[in-house]
């Protein structure tokens, strides 16, 4: 029985990959970078993050990508959540699941984002500007007292597939956001889905 989830945030409940997009491309220029497009971006994109950045220049800076990002993710159109956010939301609330935010999204960023998606009452612990998620996803685990094998942890990169298999967790990947579900796929995560709405039926599935 499922008493837990960790979400992901961007990609899996928000849909920003066009405003990440246009703003990792600001950098980019500023960095004197080629622009890539956005398949190109979707195709190469990674987490760590800085393991992506690497690809394109070796001797970046993550205090001045940070920096820089920060900056430039004010100025883009600002995302939006997938359609079925919130009602999947109410759902798992209703059904007493405690839900946890694990993101890379900067946390300034991430907690304006929630108030304005008005998810904040959602979720018992938001954990934003998270560098390696494998180390934070145990870190929840041990904190919060959480099962394994009542604990999902939800995301749309392998890296949040490569998190939940460490930890032990069940691994649910979503084909709709940063990469490929033939990508995902690789990682054999428990489950994956095509839209949001799914995992009410992996979490009574289980």
């Amino acid at each position: 029985m499922i008493k837990n989830i960790i979400f992901d945030w961007s990609g899996t409940l928000s849909d920003d990959l066009v405003s990440v997009y246009t703003a990792v491309m600001e950098i980019f220029k500023k960095l004197g970078l080629e622009v890539l497009t956005l398949e190109e971006f979707k195709k190469e994109f990674t987490l760590p993050y800085m393991e992506f950045y690497r690809k394109f220049k070796k001797d970046v800076d993550r205090e001045e990508l940070q920096k820089l990002y920060a900056e430039e993710i004010e100025l883009v159109a600002k995302p939006r959540p997938f359609l079925e956010a919130k009602e999947v939301l109410e759902f798992l609330r209703q059904k007493e699941i405690k839900m946890i935010l694990l993101s890379v999204y900067l946390q300034k960023q991430l907690e304006e984002e929630i108030e304005n998606y008005k998810f904040q009452n959602f979720f018992v612990d938001i954990n934003g500007s998270v560098y390696d998620k494998t180390k934070v996803v145990a870190e929840i685990m041990s904190k919060n007292n959480f099962k394994s094998d009542e604990t999902i942890f939800i995301g749309d990169m392998t890296h949040d597939i490569d998190a939940g298999k460490k930890a032990g967790v069940i691994t649910v990947a979503v084909s709709y956001g940063y990469q490929s579900k033939e990508k995902l796929l690789e990682k054999n995560p428990d489950f994956l889905i095509e839209n949001l709405g799914e995992l009410k039926n992996v979490v009574l599935s289980v």
